[in-house]
């Protein structure tokens, strides 16, 4: 994997931006979070680096048949669920299981070229 880098492998950055909280709540917005995501989903990861604890089910309405602004990429999602029997637990079935991911573009599957393997790999999501 000559063209995967691991994101340990990368160099500190010399700047880092802050955080620009006059424009937090305006960018929340704009990108689709709800009160209801930030408190009960991102508030206990943030906070705990917990497992965010909600609903299995999803029963918003699609939005091409929702009344309310939907952010653009909320028209292209895929409702789907994804069961494993017996449940994998990747800290304790470690050996089988993996958290690792790969960002970057996946390129054609049905042409091998060495663009293909451009990926920055993270140990985990988080």
């Amino acid at each position: 994997m000559i063209n995967v880098v691991d994101l340990g492998d990368l160099q500190e950055p010399k700047q880092v931006h802050g955080i620009e909280l006059d424009t937090l709540v305006e960018r929340q917005r704009a990108f689709g979070y709800t009160q209801e995501e930030l408190q009960i989903l991102l508030l206990p990861m943030g906070e705990n680096a917990a497992e965010p604890i909600g609903s299995m089910g999803n029963d918003a309405a699609l939005a091409i048949l929702s009344d309310r602004p939907q952010p653009l990429f909320n028209y292209f999602k895929q409702l789907f669920a994804q069961v494993t029997n017996p449940p994998l637990d990747a800290i304790r079935e470690e050996l089988v299981t993996s958290v690792a991911t790969f960002i970057g573009s996946e390129q054609n599957l049905f042409d091998e070229t060495p663009l293909h393997a451009r990926q920055l790999r993270l140990k985990e999501p988080f």
